[in-house]
């Protein structure tokens, strides 16, 4: 079913050349992140990071997912350059929003992820990565999961940019939808509520409610294989330290001592050397 209100403004921060130079929000241009972060449940600065650098991250992103199926000898290749880069674990425009929406103990574990839409993908479901922290609730709660996403090519609509629901974090699912894998939304309900696909350059980041509605969309290109980086941040009270299956690869303890201490205390508690 089509959407209803398809034409819709994408919640850009734009900021200037002298924040871009210096990798720093004015406090003005924080402010206004956090405040499209809370009422669209997502915002988008475009083109912060370097052309060329976000090319060859590409490429060797590709490389690494064109191995996976022949396993990993030795240390996770995530866990090295050039996806321990700073400007990926500890991006200077993202970590100030998702702190100011979060708290400073904000936490994440490594590796990160990368969703990838191939030539000939298909359609995906309109769905939740993170349902509301108290589903039973009739009103939502303020954002506890957070996922910035960079894109490794140009985000077009030929290339399946992501749809995504602005203001659908704030909707309350009733208790069907809610205790559904991903929470699904019906495309019919969501045909009631604006959407765009997500174009934007690569290179660009976004700070992402993962409660929002969104859905990968059709790879229509014969080539382009359309990569972006994955990284889910978490309110403090999430911490289930015990919890199989969550992200347990040892980060290299020369990975881990080039790290800042800003982003060691993201990643405290991760394994190290």
């Amino acid at each position: 079913m089509e959407n209803k209100g398809r034409t819709i403004n994408i919640p850009k921060l734009e900021i200037s050349d002298q924040e871009r130079a210096e990798n720093k929000l004015t406090p003005e241009s924080l402010d206004a992140g956090v405040r499209l972060l809370r009422e669209a449940g997502l915002v988008v600065i475009e083109s912060v990071l370097p052309p060329d650098w976000i090319a060859e991250l590409d490429v060797a992103m590709e490389t690494v997912l064109s191995n996976e199926d022949n396993g990993h000898e030795g240390e996770h290749p995530m866990l090295q350059m050039p996806f321990m880069d700073p400007r990926i674990i500890d991006n200077p425009f993202a970590m100030p929003i998702l702190k100011a929406a979060m708290g400073e103990k904000v936490y994440a574990y490594l590796p990160y992820g990368c969703n990838s839409t191939r030539p000939g993908n298909e359609i995906q479901w309109i769905h939740r990565d993170s349902g509301q922290l108290f589903p039973e609730l009739p009103f939502p709660l303020p954002v506890s999961t957070i996922v910035v996403n960079i894109p490794l090519v140009d985000f077009t609509v030929e290339n399946g940019a992501t749809e995504v629901w602005p203001g659908s974090h704030l909707i309350v699912d009733d208790a069907a939808v809610r205790n559904s894998p991903y929470n699904v939304c019906e495309p019919e309900r969501a045909a009631n509520y604006p959407s765009f696909q997500l174009e934007m350059p690569a290179g660009s980041v976004v700070v992402r409610d993962m409660r929002c509605w969104h859905r990968a969309m059709p790879n229509r290109t014969k080539n382009t294989v359309r990569h972006m980086l994955a990284l889910v941040y978490f309110r403090r009270f999430h911490h289930a330290p015990d919890a199989p299956g969550i992200f347990r690869a040892r980060i290299p303890k020369e990975i881990w001592n080039n790290m800042s201490e800003e982003a060691q205390e993201v990643y405290r508690f991760q394994t190290h050397d």
